[in-house]
């Protein structure tokens, strides 16, 4: 069925245009980290943006052109991105560099954009404009936002179409090399539309979200979704929330959100946080879905979330696991509405080393833990495969692929990685899971696959494993695989942030003995790090092939081998 046939618009720009018109009283707030609120409404959303795109015309910036926004805050972004799409101008949504000059992963992958796009226009914050100065591109490309001319409202709003590029939305990429995945509006209002409907959003529904914009969680199931019901929305920016997680809390009971999401990187923080300080008060009663999803779920980061909030009306029904990937837009699978998180157990050595699927009811060394991710949504489907693209039958595990209308058609001026990654109309995810009684789980991500003694480990699941042992903390171990040279095989390396001292070999060797106890896996190298050495992209997941890098190269002080 088409868009139209099914009551979904035909242009972004029209998600806006109605929300102006049908809720003229929906808030859309900027919490601040006082807990002060800047609000406007949809058509004060609308004015600024229109008042935006008629300044960027001014710029010299075109319908089709492509620029790439590195604001500082959602305040600045979502009248940016407004504009944009009001203008048919395409954007690419990046973090805005600390700085340019020293090592900044955010400045080196704005450098690498900005010559993968062709010299487009930046749109910056002024909070920022001087760094930018500093950079390898030319001060002529360089719009500061507050200079923006925006006391003209006579603009024409652009005639767009489905198949148009709407919006590049680029990875972290595993190479080091940002992939801009192109997203139709097609797409996009697809993707949107299944994510309302599987959430069965109303425009009295209230959002909260401390998820950056420029990852796809943030910005389509935080910002484009809930515009697109009319929705109330509030966001906290992230670099607040890691500072004070329990702003989010807060803002939570004050607003009775119904909607938000916390993934491992952000429950972690909320676990420590509510250990410490809690607040009495505290009413989350109306939250009915908390999107958990972005990275493979931590069974027991969930189980002590759900824990933590259980005494101030949180209802564990609303711990909503998902799956999904900038390249489907967001979405592709949600478990039920409002029905309490499914972790299944599965007999260890059967699912790595054999691929068969086989339930246990134990939850020793011998069991792995996995959340159900659900079901696709409507105009969504996935199919599991083996190496060679065969479907494989339900309780095998294999390759995750997805087709659906919400699926990019590929990487922006890259045609090797589009082909190695679009084959027949499917999307090869590059994770590994399986189907279970009709649902999904994934078990990790093929890079992350260590193959030792005929056996495939998967990094997270060792980490899982690892916290079994006293003084390991979420959080604060990263293990990986690496290739060694002289001996020709895989090995395992343990990246641990403690001290490098006595106490901290000690705990290396109690992991060392864990392992072998439990799994019968021998792991020699251990590197005590700090925590601002772990790599991690915007949504949280640990760059793993960054650590082994480093390490590979000689770049960690101390490398301890037992």
């Amino acid at each position: 069925m088409s868009g139209l046939q099914e009551g979904i618009p035909l242009q972004l720009s029209q998600l806006l245009l109605r929300a102006a018109e049908h809720f003229p009283q929906q808030e859309v707030g900027f919490v601040r980290p006082d807990h002060s609120i800047q609000t406007t409404t949809y058509p004060g959303l609308l004015d600024r943006a229109l008042r935006l795109l008629a300044g960027l015309r001014q710029c010299g910036i075109a319908q089709g052109d492509r620029v790439i926004l590195s604001l500082d805050a959602s305040e600045e972004i979502i009248p940016a991105l407004w504009a944009c799409f009001l203008g048919g101008i395409v954007p690419a949504l990046l973090q805005p560099p600390v700085s340019f000059s020293e090592y900044n992963p955010a400045a080196e992958k704005a450098e690498k954009v900005f010559r993968l796009l062709g010299d487009p226009k930046v749109i910056l914050s002024h909070l920022h404009y001087k760094s930018w100065l500093n950079s390898g591109i030319p001060e002529v490309s360089l719009i500061d936002l507050a200079m923006v001319p925006t006391d003209c409202t006579d603009v024409k709003i652009a005639e767009t179409f489905p198949g148009d590029p709407a919006l590049l939305q680029f990875s972290s990429g595993s190479t080091g090399d940002p992939k801009g995945v192109v997203l139709t509006q097609h797409n996009i209002l697809h993707n949107i539309h299944d994510i309302s409907r599987g959430l069965k959003l109303m425009p009295r529904d209230v959002s909260v979200s401390w998820m950056p914009l420029f990852h796809d969680m943030g910005l389509m199931g935080f910002h484009m979704t809930a515009a697109y019901i009319g929705c109330f929305q509030y966001f906290i920016e992230p670099a607040d929330f890691i500072k004070n997680p329990l702003l989010w809390l807060d803002i939570l009971s004050e607003k009775k959100a119904t909607i938000t999401g916390c993934p491992n990187f952000g429950q972690v923080l909320i676990n420590r946080a509510v250990s410490r300080k809690r607040n009495p008060g505290w009413d989350f009663s109306a939250l009915r879905a908390v999107f958990n999803g972005a990275e493979p779920i931590s069974v027991a980061s969930m189980e002590e979330f759900n824990a933590n909030l259980l005494p101030f009306g949180y209802r564990p029904v609303a711990m909503l696991p998902a799956y999904g990937m900038a390249e489907a837009t967001l979405a592709v699978t949600f478990s039920p509405l409002e029905e309490p998180a499914r972790v299944t157990s599965f007999r260890r050595k059967e699912l790595l080393s054999m691929g068969n699927v086989i339930e246990t009811a134990g939850e020793g060394p011998e069991a792995i833990r996995l959340v159900n991710l659900g079901q696709p949504l409507p105009h969504c489907e996935i199919r599991i495969a083996d190496e060679h693209g065969r479907t494989l039958p339900d309780d095998r595990t294999g390759h995750v692929l997805v087709k659906g209308e919400n699926v990019t058609s590929g990487y922006f001026n890259n045609p090797e990685e589009t082909s190695a990654t679009l084959r027949s109309g499917w999307l090869h995810t590059g994770d590994l899971g399986f189907i279970h009684n009709g649902d999904l789980y994934v078990m990790g991500r093929l890079k992350d696959i260590i193959f030792i003694n005929g056996i495939n480990y998967y990094a997270h699941d060792l980490e899982t494993i690892a916290y079994q042992v006293e003084g390991i903390t979420y959080g604060r171990i990263v293990m990986a695989g690496y290739f060694d040279e002289e001996e020709g095989r895989d090995k395992v390396v343990v990246f641990l942030v403690v001290p490098a001292n006595d106490a901290s070999r000690e705990l290396f060797k109690a992991v060392q003995q864990h392992f072998l106890r439990t799994l019968g896996l021998q792991i020699e190298l251990f590197i005590p790090i700090r925590s601002n050495d772990i790599p991690r992209t915007s949504s949280g997941k640990v760059q793993r092939y960054k650590m082994v890098n480093r390490f590979l190269q000689g770049e960690f002080p101390v490398v301890v081998k037992l």
